[in-house]
């Protein structure tokens, strides 16, 4: 199954779920899972987990030669109660906090999805490993805006699609589907590859939105 099939079918599980109104966007949650195929990270943490639609996605894409190590942050009590019965039994495979005070000392993360708030964003410095990789979901630029401080030297780009909610969302089917904002810390050539290609992928898009508007 390629990915954007695989999102589709994670898409409309989740779309459906209680609570979905502020799930990851599909094209966001596409991104994500290519992302983690093309760069497997070893150790990725979400912060502001939900109802756990990118961490089960994650977790159910990547289960037999590579199977990263997943952490979750989550302290809303409505999702705290959701995650486990939306995960089914990959809910013990994923390693949850109540903050990120919480994490294990000892552990770096090269994969950081920023799809909540939090007030102790700073504390993740010594946390992310060099060229690791930051996504921050949705229009977030309070949190977006701090990654850049922590990590002036980081490349930059704001991924988007032209293609419009899909019939099986829940949001308004007029609205384009919501993108991502990425971090490359210390880029490697791989890595920087992959920025310019969104770069260009994106400048397109932005294009293709304004045309059919």
């Amino acid at each position: 199954m390629s990915n954007t099939e695989f999102t589709k079918q994670q898409y409309q599980k989740f779309s459906q779920a209680e609570g979905s109104q502020y799930i990851v966007s599909e094209y966001a949650l596409n991104q994500i899972l290519k992302l983690v195929q093309k760069f497997k990270p070893v150790n990725i943490l979400e912060l502001g987990v939900g109802i756990g639609t990118i961490s089960d996605s994650i977790l159910k894409r990547y289960n037999s030669k590579y199977q990263p190590n997943v952490y979750g942050i989550e302290n809303n009590s409505f999702c705290l109660s959701k995650i486990p019965e939306n995960l089914g039994e990959d809910y013990r495979k994923l390693k949850l906090f109540n903050s990120i005070q919480g994490l294990p000392e000892n552990i770096k993360f090269d994969f950081l999805i920023i799809d909540g708030k939090d007030n102790d964003l700073e504390l993740l410095k010594d946390k992310i490993r060099d060229k690791a990789i930051i996504v921050v979901e949705g229009d977030r630029k309070d949190q977006t805006d701090i990654f850049k401080s922590l990590f002036p030297s980081s490349k930059f780009v704001h991924s988007i699609t032209s293609k419009r909610n899909s019939v099986y969302s829940n949001r308004p089917k007029d609205h384009f589907q919501g993108g991502i904002k990425l971090l490359f810390r210390d880029p490697d050539l791989k890595q920087n590859f992959k920025w310019l290609k969104l770069k260009f992928s994106s400048k397109i898009n932005f294009q293709l939105r304004r045309v059919s508007r």
